[in-house]
């Protein structure tokens, strides 16, 4: 949400002020809204009551509108960022300013972040809490994002708690545990056929219909976890938590000028706090960043189903659109930029070579029908 929002007030270091000196509540407002436009329970009704339009259509951003839905990221956007671990990082800067003057006096555009840092991140208390997928049964935001993480994706992050212990939280029985490996399976065939996208002569081993069957099966399996909209609230919690993480790191804000931590890029800054501050960030973190928005583009893709057969697999892997091609489905977009950024960073982060395949995955066909939500 926070990225979009960013963009729906035209994009640019004058958007991105007006969001990271918010009010916090005007920012949870805006989550409220956001919910609300998406109806998530559709046919059903949506789910604010006339109270709830009424309090969050006077937030500052209740004009602002919204040009596509959902209006936030995939969950595995969230999971990308909090992989560098600097929400963790983030906490121990909040609570180093909130707890003394080791790191200095924050300035006033400083002590506004923090109050919304502890508003989206770590559940500082609210007027209205409807939006928080935090509660007394639930009552720590990092937990409910790890448990959202393994039910979507069979992951952890990868690290434990600050102190490297290992992280608390619920493991669920339902999880996609085979996640990865089809996704690094499907991710395997796209660098083949990008390869191919100009190989005109014999040896093209591009091959559409196994991609077809990867990307059908990973959707299926997305769609699984959502039936009735489950996660939504989780997602856009998360996604906007780990939204105002990317915009804290992505420029320097004047959080980062107060911490003397400006450099070129969120990754830097980052390793430059987690030494103010006594915690390393992932050594890849760059690689996170790098990929996060491109992930949950292709995510969104593969759930949406618009590799609907083999004939539109080409969707996943090249850039513009082939000539003589009947119409698109309703959104769809070739991302074969975004494929070769993902596979790139995918491989960077973890180590595993994409572009060569060990042991094939077996593909079966996904069950139909299943909600596209």
């Amino acid at each position: 949400m926070i990225t979009q929002l960013v963009q729906q007030l035209g994009g640019g270091p004058v958007a991105e002020g007006q969001v990271i000196t918010a009010d916090p509540l005007d920012l949870v407002w805006r989550m409220e809204q956001v919910l609300d436009a998406a109806n998530p329970w559709a046919p059903n009704p949506a789910p604010a009551g006339p109270a709830r339009v009424a309090l969050f259509t006077e937030g500052a951003f209740s004009t602002v509108p919204m040009l596509a839905q959902p209006a936030w990221d995939h969950l595995i956007y969230a999971y990308a960022i909090e992989n560098t671990r600097a929400a963790q990082i983030l906490a121990r800067v909040v609570r180093a300013f909130r707890g003394g003057e080791g790191l200095g006096i924050p300035s006033v555009s400083t002590q506004r972040w923090l109050d919304a840092t502890e508003a989206l991140l770590f559940n500082a208390h609210n007027p209205v809490s409807a939006w928080l997928s935090t509660s007394n049964v639930r009552p720590d935001a990092e937990a409910v994002r790890r448990n959202a993480y393994y039910r979507m994706f069979g992951m952890d992050l990868a690290h434990g708690t600050d102190t490297n212990a290992p992280y608390p939280y619920e493991k669920a029985e339902a999880s996609n545990r085979t996640f990865v490996a089809l996704l690094e399976e499907l991710l395997y065939e796209l660098w083949r056929a990008i390869e191919n996208v100009r190989n005109l002569v014999a040896g093209n081993t591009t091959d559409d219909d196994r991609i077809y069957r990867l990307a059908e099966q990973l959707g299926f399996m997305l769609r699984s976890r959502r039936q009735n909209a489950l996660l939504s609230r989780e997602e856009l919690a998360a996604t906007t938590a780990m939204g105002w993480v990317e915009l804290t790191l992505g420029s320097n804000t004047p959080v980062v000028i107060d911490l003397r931590a400006q450099a070129t890029s969120a990754a830097d800054r980052l390793r430059v706090i987690g030494e103010r501050v006594g915690l390393p960030p992932h050594s890849r973190a760059n690689s996170f960043f790098a990929m996060a928005q491109e992930l949950s583009l292709v995510l969104r893709a593969l759930e949406a189903g618009w590799v609907t057969d083999s004939g539109r697999a080409w969707l996943l892997y090249q850039s513009t659109v082939p000539p003589a091609l009947p119409p698109l489905p309703a959104g769809a977009v070739p991302l074969g930029t975004e494929v070769r950024r993902v596979i790139t960073e995918w491989a960077a982060a973890s180590g595993r070579n994409l572009k060569e395949r060990p042991t094939p995955v077996q593909v079966v066909a996904a069950p139909r029908p299943l909600p596209k939500r």
